[in-house]
């Protein structure tokens, strides 16, 4: 049995914990739960950073036809090894000279038939031949790609490659060694944009920023500086005897982010 010294401690007890189950109870025993979410201004950040290009890659094409895919064959082999020699005196090494693509196929073209003088002191007899001739012939292309860390010395090695059986120079791209650093340069320069942004909006507004709560990266564009078949084939009409000129732009980056801040 319990004496009344015993009551009383039990009674204490079972008050205190009926204190602290109430306390995070509102009216109707149920819990208090804060639904308020945070003040957010939402801002984006973008920008564009660039640098000089310190790597080349020239695209240079064989191009060989015969009647007989085997002769197309050879020609164009002969004609590579010589732009590959070439490549190699120009100071090239082996890993900077690749096979890009190579293919055979069939041209097949319709061309109008050659006829003979009639005979006028004979009759004219109706011909069965049709009006056109079907000729086929075999095209072998082969495609070398030229990687150059000298930039300067791209037009001369077109020169060279085109005077050593070259016949087309498709593009060359012009780009960076390593381009994650100009990647990072972009990201942190659009993150700084989308924080100031942030900030003139919540001046604007009469608050302050309180801190980063959520960023996110939008696009991240690399674009290496490209010139084309057409751009090149005018440069080096315009060139004549002198060497090719082949002044590249810069490598672009372009970078943007999404960034909420509280206020």
């Amino acid at each position: 049995m319990f004496n009344n010294k015993s009551l009383t401690l039990l009674t204490v007890v079972i008050a205190v914990i009926m204190a602290l189950l109430f306390s995070g109870c509102g009216q109707g025993g149920e819990t208090v739960v804060s639904n308020e979410k945070p003040q957010l201004i939402q801002t984006y950040g973008e920008a564009e950073v660039s640098a000089e290009p310190d790597l080349a890659k020239v695209s240079l094409e064989i191009e060989t036809r015969s009647s007989s895919a085997e002769d197309a064959v050879e020609e164009n082999a002969a004609l590579a090894n010589a732009v590959r020699e070439t490549l190699l005196e120009l100071g090239l090494s082996e890993d900077e000279i690749t096979t890009g693509s190579y293919r055979l196929r069939t041209i097949r073209e319709e061309r109008p038939r050659e006829r003979p003088q009639p005979d006028l002191r004979e009759p004219e007899v109706e011909e069965m031949e049709p009006e056109n001739e079907e000729l086929i012939y075999y095209q072998a292309n082969n495609e070398i790609v030229a990687t150059v860390t000298e930039i300067d010395a791209v037009g001369e090695i077109i020169d060279a490659a085109v005077a050593a059986g070259a016949n087309r120079v498709s593009r060359i791209t012009f780009d960076l060694e390593d381009s994650q650093d100009l990647k990072m340069q972009a990201l942190a320069a659009a993150t700084e944009q989308a924080a100031q942004k942030a900030e003139a909006i919540a001046g604007g507004a009469g608050e302050s920023i309180t801190g980063l709560y959520s960023i996110r990266e939008e696009r991240t564009d690399y674009r290496p500086f490209q010139v084309r078949e057409e751009m090149i084939q005018e440069e080096m009409e315009a060139a004549d005897a002198a060497p090719t000129p082949i002044t590249p732009d810069d490598v672009i980056v372009r970078a943007s982010v999404v960034a909420e801040y509280t206020f």
